[in-house]
């Protein structure tokens, strides 16, 4: 079995507010590289689990906990539209849970729905000797307001039960594989530009780096897949009515540690990232905890590709 790529994810998790705070929404992406060639279709479920602990003038609310659970299924679609340039399409649906100790709100609806497009300004993991091969792509993208999201009469919100930013954004992304016989690496970042919704409500830009190991194994048809790394997430401040807000935003760190399992036309992933570092502008706003992903992929031709 012929196996030319690797699997990368660029993931952001949500920090949000508590109280009458506010902070960033939520978003996902990555990119899947094995097969450059072919289409691909696939479904990934991931879970990510947050908490709070709010800060309140009130003896009867301070130090109270209220955590969030947030499970998302999203399909992706990913097309040669050229021999280097491809558009992936990712279309989410949330089921959001927040839980503290008197009370309990649930929230599902379709998500922010994202189109990359991606030019592979190397050759699909060119050779540079028998051994070595490498590969640059380059891509720019946006997000539509698919997903739902709302402000009370006292202009407030809590973003892990919206489902959506209401913002067009804009995203532009690097991602470099290298390999040696059976070891190698990847690096991703990805910077996406936050525009104001209807709300003026201004999510801040947003960096992402990820960078992940991995190693191949071979046996048959099957390629066995185990990676490691980490991921680092910059949120600039958000702002409302163009007043920056000066307690949100902030920056963590999540390890990666995943498996994959790629056979035939097909690819089964799955990663656990729990949090190595919350580095928040506000006490009150949602750690990340941890966090689970699985997908199945399925990668095709068509007569004319």
């Amino acid at each position: 079995m012929k196996f030319i790529g690797a699997l990368a994810f660029v993931m952001a998790c949500a920090t949000s507010y508590s109280q009458s705070c506010c902070c960033t929404g939520a978003g996902a992406n990555y990119s899947i590289l094995p097969n450059l060639n072919h289409h691909v279709i696939g479904l990934r479920a991931s879970y990510k689990s947050l908490y709070s602990e709010m800060r309140s003038l009130n003896p009867e609310n301070n130090g109270r906990v209220s955590t969030q659970h947030l499970n998302t299924f999203e399909l992706l679609g990913r097309f040669n539209l050229t021999d280097r340039l491809q558009l992936t399409a990712f279309v989410p649906y949330h089921f959001i849970t927040q839980s503290q100790s008197n009370s309990t709100a649930h929230v599902n609806g379709l998500g922010d729905m994202s189109l990359l497009f991606q030019y592979q300004l190397l050759n699909p993991l060119t050779c540079t000797g028998k051994k070595t091969k490498h590969q640059l792509r380059l891509g720019i993208g946006t997000k539509l307001p698919f997903g739902k999201f709302d402000m009370d009469k006292q202009q407030l919100f809590t973003t892990t039960l919206q489902t959506g930013t209401g913002s067009v954004d804009f995203m532009g992304s690097a991602i470099y594989t290298f390999r040696f016989n059976d070891f190698g690496f990847n690096s991703a970042a990805t910077y996406r530009i936050n525009t104001a919704n209807t709300h003026q409500y201004r999510f801040g830009d947003k960096l992402q780096l990820l960078q992940s190991f991995f190693y191949t194994i071979p046996i048959k048809e099957v390629v066995l897949m185990p990676t490691v790394g980490f991921n680092y997430e910059y949120q600039l401040l958000n702002s409302f009515r163009q007043q920056k807000l000066t307690y949100t935003g902030g920056q963590f760190v999540n390890a990666q540690v995943g498996f994959d399992i790629y056979y035939k036309s097909f690819a089964f992933t799955s990663s656990v990232s729990p949090a190595l570092m919350n580095q928040l502008n506000w006490s009150g706003e949602n750690k990340n905890r941890y966090g689970f992903e699985a997908g199945v992929f399925y990668n095709f031709k068509t007569k004319t590709n």
